[in-house]
């Protein structure tokens, strides 16, 4: 059941117009929802990939996993008058010569600001995960650790990368430590970012850092601009600038417009019309709480795969083709190639139209590519083009779906003459 079908949704719908109602409850719908369990499988699915890279030597080596938090900064002003943010080294004092000590607690308690939000539980994950692998993982090392164990990667561990300036400025104050950065020159240590979800423009921005981060990601997050089209996106977003009236950020902090929930709560970088309490304005997720919501997160994401199918590709019996490995290939196929014709052009774009998996999509894409159906510059060539035509006449008719015999449909052209 949809999340505007829900009596969780009915306090917050019942605020519009009866003719807002209905973009509203599109919005709402548009929320992914990524509980503890889906969260915590992802990050471990990754970390899982980066310990089993690399030779022998690397491999022997441990992962730093540190949880993103907000570092120390201050502006400044250059010698010739412009303004601009300065980042202070993680480990305190250690800007230059050779960095020493324990490092830093993971998790700092700010007794103005005891609400810890994401940091708290992916502090835990790390504890958790640690465990696990006691011989190859270290938990907020300082600089004595990191010398001592031959660190191999510094690594940022998250939920969610919105517009990108927290994990920045963290690897920024990484950077700012004249050890670190004396071992990065010398390739002794890497730099890499591990996160569930994140946007194309905070993934943009990560990655632009001068440390080079290996920056990965479970799911691309749906955005206003990703999940809706036409005159459907321009109604969503006069919806998010009314309510609450007159907010500095109606689509969110940094205008990311993020369409995401995980089961500790909401980003901010999530439309306030959906948790903000300004002017008496009642949210959907109270306080970016997603608490309210716990019987919506899904085990996994099937179900929404199905409603894709039905609603882009006009499957009516989308569920019993899932349940099938090779045909839920064929529907993730198809997905990516409607999501390709829409205007995607990265993986990422695809990861956060379709709800599907960044490795999945990424997979997919090799795939079309090597069957023509796809450009390098990821557009459909004729072939994809009839792929896709070929799906639509069967709209009106009995759907016919690969069988087991032949998962795939290959268009004759590809045959060997």
């Amino acid at each position: 059941m949809s999340i505007s079908q829900t009596e969780f949704a009915r306090t917050w719908l019942e605020q519009f117009s009866s003719c807002d109602r209905k973009t509203a409850a599109l919005l709402a719908d548009a929320v992914m929802l990524v509980s503890h369990d889906a969260l915590y499988r992802g990050l471990r699915g990754l970390l899982d990939e980066i310990l089993a890279e690399g030779d022998a030597s690397q491999v022997e080596r441990p992962l730093a996993l540190y949880a993103e938090r907000a570092v120390k900064t201050q502006k400044t002003i250059s010698d010739h008058g412009w303004e601009y943010i300065e980042v202070a080294p993680f480990f305190p004092g250690t800007e230059e010569g050779r960095a020493t000590g324990p490092g830093v607690p993971p998790v700092i308690v700010d007794p103005d600001d005891q609400e810890l939000g994401s940091e708290g539980a992916i502090a835990n994950f790390i504890t958790s995960y640690r465990r696990l692998h006691r011989d190859l993982v270290l938990s907020h090392p300082g600089p004595d650790n990191l010398r001592e164990a031959r660190a191999r990667t510094i690594m940022i561990v998250t939920d969610f990368i919105g517009s990108g300036k927290r994990v920045w400025e963290m690897i920024e104050a990484f950077w700012q430590v004249a050890s670190i950065r004396s071992w990065h020159s010398y390739g002794v240590i890497k730099f890499a970012v591990v996160a569930y979800s994140g946007t194309e423009i905070g993934l943009d921005l990560v990655q632009s850092h001068s440390a080079s981060p290996d920056v990965r990601i479970v799911h691309a997050c749906p955005t206003l601009s990703s999940a809706f089209e036409g005159n459907e996106r321009v109604e969503i977003e006069r919806l998010c600038r009314a309510f609450p009236k007159r907010h500095s950020s109606p689509l969110g902090y940094g205008f990311a417009g993020a369409l995401i929930a995980f089961g500790h709560g909401m980003p901010n970088n999530a439309p306030p019309i959906l948790h903000s309490r300004r002017r008496g304005w009642r949210p959907l997720f109270v306080n970016r709480s997603s608490l309210a919501a716990n019987e919506q997160f899904p085990a996994d994401n099937a179900d929404k795969l199905a409603e894709q199918a039905r609603s882009v590709l006009r499957i009516r019996t989308a569920q019993k083709f899932l349940d099938d490995p090779t045909k839920r290939r064929w529907v993730e196929t198809m997905l990516v190639l409607t999501a390709l014709i829409k205007g995607a052009r990265s993986a990422t774009a695809v990861s956060a139209k379709t709800r599907l998996p960044l490795a999945t999509v990424e997979e997919i894409l090799i795939f079309t590519r090597v069957s023509h159906w796809t450009t390098p510059r990821r557009t459909l060539t004729a072939l994809g083009h009839r792929e896709l035509r070929r799906l639509k006449s069967r709209r009106a008719r009995t759907v016919v779906l690969p069988s087991g015999d032949q998962p795939y449909y290959y268009p004759t052209q590809l045959r060997a003459r």
